[in-house]
């Protein structure tokens, strides 16, 4: 339910909000003192409950962006374009064309221009061209149309088939169809595990509802 924790808990197990006790361990290393940009160079990404892109930059762009941690060169190679810079820059265009392609975005839109449903779209996608281990969306289905919605859908099942884990946080019960193990979250703590069905038929949960 709304106020149960469901983002804080991503703020926390991501590194924005520092833990008070306990531990975090991700692929069997420790994290609970990580920073943010440490847990996503292990392959932790996430994306936000309202979305943030940049907005005055173009679709592809910003797709690119979510590339920036596969690159060797430094600033001083970039700024001089020597050859290594522009290969590695040309190896990220194309990479985030396919990404762009892969969710039907147009890359040559500018970002701004985006209503809320396409946004969200795209910074999943830039989440995505980074390579991550992890992939942790909150609330991605917020804002988004029928057709948004089922194109969500058909794209977690793809990326997850090809052996992505995802780390959903939701309340919207058409989208958690789509988990394997739903963990039910209320004011902090967890109060049910299990498949979806098992969720919906758990007293305990359906009290909270």
């Amino acid at each position: 339910p709304n106020g149960s924790g469901k983002t804080t808990l991503f703020n926390i197990i991501s590194g924005y909000l520092p833990l008070q006790t306990g531990t975090i361990t991700f692929r069997g290393d420790p994290l609970t003192t990580q920073s943010v940009q440490h847990r996503n160079r292990a392959g932790m990404v996430r994306t936000f409950q309202t979305p943030k892109i940049f907005e005055r930059m173009t679709v592809l762009e910003n797709i690119m962006v979510g590339a920036c941690k596969l690159t060797q060169t430094g600033i001083v190679q970039d700024l001089l374009g020597l050859p290594h810079a522009r290969k590695e820059i040309r190896q990220i265009h194309t990479l985030a064309e396919r990404v762009a392609a892969d969710f039907g975005l147009d890359g040559s839109l500018p970002a701004q221009t985006l209503p809320a449903g396409p946004r969200r779209i795209l910074e999943i996608a830039r989440a995505l061209v980074g390579e991550p281990k992890l992939l942790m969306l909150d609330e991605p289905s917020a804002g988004l149309n029928r057709e948004e919605m089922q194109q969500l859908i058909a794209a977690i099942r793809r990326i997850n088939k090809a052996g992505l884990s995802i780390l959903l946080v939701s309340h919207d019960m058409e989208l958690m169809a789509i988990a394997e193990t739903v963990h039910a979250l209320n004011f902090g703590e967890i109060i049910a595990k299990g498949t979806m069905a098992a969720i919906q038929q758990n007293a305990n949960v359906r009290e909270v509802y």
